[in-house]
């Protein structure tokens, strides 16, 4: 079937577009961007004292970015509250971060909603930066190692519990017997950032803790029926209203919001399994996420898989 896709001109927060594509656009922009500044500095220094020069590049640019050890610069400059997740100054960093999100995201994006994606990244991101701060405000000095905290590495935490919490035996590498299950991929990763935060403190191991605790609690309020995800995205639709005021906003009807609930079904009647409607379900998931399919398709896929 032959369809074309209307166009569209407003923030989504990846509802439409791809949430891991503009995340890792936005870590590499600016990673460009401040390298740029930096190599501008170097080109219209007076002298050849490097450290001086880097010093400069610090105070005048970077530092604006970077998320401070205390509330009282914090206060000075609280945007580096989001602008510390997307800021990077090693390129192995940069890279490294990038590409476990672009594993555990595109895990989570299969088996949820896009949508889904950014708003944990920032939960993650925010709520891990908050503690963050009361950590190194309150903690002696000695616990924490950093000069500030910057980064992706604490909201791609929140996307991998996320994922591992929505579908744990979800296998990778099918071709290595049966495939690896997604939570040994997961402990690896962690294991690999505790084992960084031994340099780099109490207060950013306890970060890496909440921001996972953060995923997780997403994930299992999702479970449960309730969305927090949701107030998100939908705040962006009412402010990109404002600027295509020919588009109103619209709510889910009463019908899409509430179901009813039941205990126990009257009776129970099983599909037989065929592969053509294996395909359909399959197909459905990449195309509007695993939550898009109803509870008889879901139990439809399990027996499938069992069988």
């Amino acid at each position: 079937m032959n369809y074309k896709v209307p166009p569209q001109n407003k923030v989504t927060l990846g509802s439409t577009g791809n949430a891991i594509v503009l995340l890792i656009g936005a870590n590499a922009v600016l990673f460009v961007l401040l390298a740029f500044f930096k190599i501008f500095y170097f080109m219209t220094a007076t002298g050849n004292v490097a450290d001086i020069t880097l010093a400069a590049y610090h105070k005048e640019v970077f530092d604006y970015l970077t998320l401070p050890l205390s509330f009282a610069a914090f206060v000075h400059q609280p945007w580096t509250l989001i602008s510390y997740m997307f800021t990077h100054e090693s390129l192995l960093d940069l890279l490294s971060n990038l590409l476990w999100l672009a594993a555990f995201g595109y895990i989570m994006q299969s088996l949820a909603e896009n949508r889904k994606i950014i708003p944990i990244y920032l939960y993650g991101g925010v709520i891990g930066g908050i503690i963050f701060l009361l950590l190194s405000s309150f903690l002696p000095s000695s616990a924490n190692h950093l000069n500030y905290l910057i980064g992706a590495t604490i909201p791609v935490i929140a996307i991998a519990t996320a994922a591992v919490t929505l579908a744990p035996k979800y296998r990778i590498f099918p071709m290595l017997a049966g495939g690896v299950p997604l939570w040994i991929l997961y402990l690896i990763y962690i294991l690999i950032n505790f084992s960084s935060a031994t340099n780099a403190g109490l207060a950013f191991a306890f970060t890496i803790v909440v921001s996972a605790l953060v995923g997780f609690f997403v994930i299992y309020q999702l479970k449960r029926g309730n969305d927090y995800c949701e107030w998100m995205y939908n705040l962006m639709y009412k402010i990109d209203s404002l600027f295509n005021p020919h588009k109103k906003f619209r709510s889910k009807p009463a019908t899409e919001k509430f179901f009813y609930k039941t205990s126990r079904a009257p009776f129970k009647t099983e599909e037989r399994i065929t592969q053509e409607h294996v395909d359909e379900l399959l197909d459905k998931i990449s195309k509007k996420g695993y939550s898009s399919l109803s509870k008889t398709e879901r139990e439809f896929l399990k027996r499938a898989g069992r069988e």
